[in-house]
């Protein structure tokens, strides 16, 4: 009579790894990875944008009131840029407009008349999720050792990996 380990070793003797396969990431869903790691093919965010809804500015404005030149939006037309004495409206998301160095939240402005005023100075920074911020361009990223759910799917298809080598 075999002992468990003599029957799991025999067991394991006899088994080998299903074949790898390169598949679009759209179809890696429920697949498992065949490798442990990859690297970030780009930044993620790739590029430096608001955390909170509220107006785009230079912190070096200070306080003083500013004129409102447009706006930022997720996904929008690129939004003009931020000179001194001017602010741009933007939502969450939005790429920072160039000149800009912090976000004031819509909570602690008034806009009126085309002029937005701020209750303090904001910190350079402030509100201001930068480029690479989750993930630098070149860095190793772990794989998941169980079938990829939606949200790898995601982290995916934001690193700019267009295909992947899985097994079933």
């Amino acid at each position: 009579m075999l002992t468990v380990d003599e029957a799991l070793a025999r067991l394991l003797a006899g088994v080998r790894p299903i074949q790898g396969e390169r598949v679009a990431i759209a179809d890696a869903l429920g697949r498992v990875p065949v490798a442990d790691a990859l690297t970030a093919a780009a930044d993620v965010p790739p590029f430096a944008n608001s955390a909170m809804d509220g107006f785009a500015v230079r912190a070096t404005d200070g306080a003083d009131a500013r004129r409102l030149v447009g706006e930022s939006r997720a996904g929008g037309p690129p939004a003009p840029s931020v000179e001194a004495g001017t602010a741009v409206r933007i939502m969450t998301g939005a790429p920072m407009p160039a000149g800009a160095d912090a976000v004031v939240p819509i909570e602690e402005a008034r806009e009126s008349n085309g002029t937005v005023v701020v209750e303090s100075a904001p910190a350079i920074g402030r509100h201001v999720r930068a480029a690479g911020l989750d993930v630098r361009q070149g860095t190793s990223v772990p794989l998941p050792r169980r079938p990829l759910a939606p949200s790898a799917i995601g982290l995916l298809a934001a690193l700019r990996i267009p295909e992947l080598e899985v097994r079933r």
